[in-house]
């Protein structure tokens, strides 16, 4: 597998972690099914610091997978002529 599936596959999960932090915490709402791509789960608003903290680190690695995997930085210096 390459990083970029390793990205759009994490996108996918990014993408439906989101919907189910939205719609835990809107009032009256008790539970939402997480369809990962791979399996689905269950949640409930108990279950949002998990959630919270799954899409933190996910964005975190995916910044990772970017940084690492983005071209090389081409340097320019300008120097002034006075």
């Amino acid at each position: 597998m390459s990083w970029q599936d390793v990205i759009k596959n994490s996108k996918i999960i990014l993408f439906e972690l989101d919907k189910a932090i939205l719609v835990l915490t809107r009032e009256g709402l008790r539970n939402f099914s997480l369809n990962t791509g791979m399996t689905t789960h269950n949640v409930t608003p108990l279950d949002l610091p998990i959630l919270i903290q799954r899409r933190k680190d996910l964005l975190e690695q995916i910044a990772e997978i970017e940084a690492r995997n983005a071209p090389p930085a081409i340097m320019t210096q300008v120097v002034p002529k006075w």
